[in-house]
């Protein structure tokens, strides 16, 4: 029995319209408009298009975790090897260098890992319904409690309302936007504010903080996967690959993401949802 409509644009609205492959970005647009005119068998080849483009993302995710993973294994295994079994015969400059190897493999491994979870925002199906931004914003401090004691962190919100969307990805993005005030505020305490408004067409999200601010010209850039702002010896852990998940996930709820901010004066992040998702 064919399915209806609706199933295919549900995918395409919940991430099939967002899957990054350039050559292939208006061939779904096309399947976007001709999917509202389609029925029976011609809708059935639709899915099936669909399920291959998805399978085809599986095994991009597949080659990450186990094929790019089996080789740096070797090599990190091999370096504490070389270390244990012949520390004796090794110089300050030797052993530094296995260091090194050692702290570049340990970066490959974690970008190995969220470029993983990057490109299974593609491939992964996620439910819609209403979502509790107050239930949110609880689970979020109660996962973070060490991390908010140590640093010092206060959190407000305002009206957090109830909205559609993923409940999973909704957890996801806040809790990223939150985790990158933490790490980039130096003050003490360090001040969030989370707050929610109805648009009209939906919902707008505010992550605001007292950080270390960004600089304007960098806004696009943020946003781009794995461009980090600040070199690994600058104190802030993580690979680049944070804000881009975000932008994705706003995204996939018929959104976008923005930030307003200035060097040294804290930075505002709003993503928006839209009620037709």
């Amino acid at each position: 029995m064919a399915k209806e409509p609706h199933f295919i644009l549900h995918y395409l609205n919940s991430g099939l319209k967002t899957f990054r492959m350039e050559k292939d970005q208006q061939t779904v647009i096309g399947i976007f408009q001709d999917a509202k005119k389609t029925t029976g068998h011609e809708l059935e080849q639709l899915q099936k298009k669909y399920d291959e483009l998805v399978k085809e993302t599986n095994q991009f995710t597949y080659i990450i975790t186990h094929d790019l993973q089996a080789p740096l294994r070797m090599v990190t295994g091999f370096l504490d090897l070389l270390e244990k079994k012949h520390a004796d015969k090794l110089d300050d400059s030797a052993k530094q260098f296995i260091e090194y190897a050692v702290r570049g493999s340990e970066k490959m491994k974690a970008l190995i890992f969220d470029l993983l979870e990057y490109s299974r925002l593609n491939s992964l199906k996620y439910e819609f319904a209403d979502v509790d931004l107050n239930d949110v914003l609880n689970e979020i401090k109660e996962r973070s409690a060490e991390l908010i004691k140590t640093k010092n962190v206060i959190i407000k919100s305002g009206a957090m309302q109830v909205v559609w969307g993923s409940r999973k990805l909704l957890v996801q993005i806040i809790s990223e936007l939150i985790d990158n005030a933490i790490k980039f505020c130096k003050n003490d305490p360090c001040e969030i504010v989370v707050d929610t408004r109805s648009t009209a067409s939906g919902w707008k999200i505010t992550v605001a903080d007292n950080g270390i601010g960004i600089d304007p010209a960098y806004f696009e850039r943020i946003f781009v996967v794995f461009k980090k702002l600040h070199p690994d010896d600058a104190g802030y852990s993580g690979t680049g690959t944070g804000l881009a998940i975000c932008k994705k996930i706003a995204e996939m709820h018929n959104g976008s993401i923005e930030v307003s901010s200035t060097a040294g004066t804290g930075s505002k992040f709003m993503f928006t949802i839209n009620k037709s998702v």
